[in-house]
């Protein structure tokens, strides 16, 4: 599958659209290096993306990823066949886990909370609850306890990739408003079959599917690529505590920069609520970075 990426660059300085949508598309057990605290995780040394890339030589191939700055994310510190490009059309950056917890359910839970002035909640619900107009929060995922609290959400509960980025596709060229996210699923058996080449493959085909996206995205439409947690194949503990990846990408303006070390999954969580204007409180744990793709 090869697939263009269309051209809507827009000057700084030209209005913006207002986002209507938010796809989050999860790598989850993707990491990308140590974590600042990773001696207390018995995590020294962990590089879940570094040791795959070390290991397949020159089988690393994720274009799509490269050009929306993956690459750039660790510059100084470059991945074998994923250098960083001169022009990324996306915003990049690397998160650290705020919370304690190191499991894949505590990370869900850290990216999609925030705080609304009054409690934490999550965004789930209330994107459907305070939209002016229809909207819908649909969560293609395998994970079960957090998500299946969210009373407003449509889940779509898949086992297979496959199945998991058809429905994707199908939710993007569809006119509805709101929030879409969705987890890859074999990423994470893969790494914890300790299968390298099953890692490759799945990433290389992660790629080729969110190429598809970009050209089925509508330029108010924000894409935010992460992970909600690490597990390197080569270590001794799972999950590992790794700093996790962050692209954003809108087609309304295409001038990637860097987001920087972002201190908590929440920043997600808070981006997303003042995508949609909800109670979003500037207390919060999570720091929106929306102003900083508007700029």
């Amino acid at each position: 599958m090869e697939l263009l990426f269309s051209v809507n660059l827009c000057k700084r300085g030209e209005s913006f659209m207002d986002f209507q949508r938010v796809i989050v598309i999860d790598l989850a057990s993707l990491g990308i290096g140590e974590a600042s605290d990773a001696n207390r995780y018995h995590s020294i040394g962990t590089d879940t993306l570094g040791h795959v890339a070390i290991r397949v030589g020159n089988r690393l191939k994720l274009p799509t990823l490269g050009r929306l700055g993956l690459g750039n994310i660790r510059f100084g510190n470059l991945i074998n066949g994923l250098p960083p490009v001169d022009q990324p059309l996306g915003f990049y950056g690397k998160i650290h886990l705020e919370g304690l917890s190191n499991s894949p359910e505590g990370g869900i839970r850290e990216m999609l909370d925030y705080q609304d002035g009054i409690r934490v909640t999550s965004v789930i619900d209330p994107i459907v609850k305070y939209s002016d107009d229809y909207a819908r929060s649909i969560m293609i995922t395998d994970y079960k306890s957090y998500i299946s609290n969210q009373n407003l959400a449509d889940i779509v509960a898949v086992n297979k990739d496959s199945l998991a980025f058809q429905t994707l596709h199908h939710e993007v060229i569809s006119p509805v408003k709101g929030l879409i996210y969705m987890s890859v699923q074999g990423l994470p058996r893969a790494a914890e079959n300790g299968s390298v080449d099953q890692y490759l493959d799945i990433l290389r085909e992660t790629d080729q599917h969110i190429a598809q996206v970009i050209n089925e995205m509508n330029r108010s439409d924000l894409l935010i690529i992460t992970s909600t947690f690490a597990n390197d194949m080569t270590a001794a503990v799972s999950p590992t505590r790794e700093y996790l990846p962050l692209i954003a990408y809108t087609p309304s303006n295409e001038d990637g920069q860097a987001l920087g070390i972002r201190h908590s999954l929440a920043d997600i969580g808070a981006t997303i609520a003042e995508a949609f204007s909800l109670n979003y409180s500037k207390e919060s744990v999570g720091h929106s970075f929306l102003g900083e793709l508007l700029s």
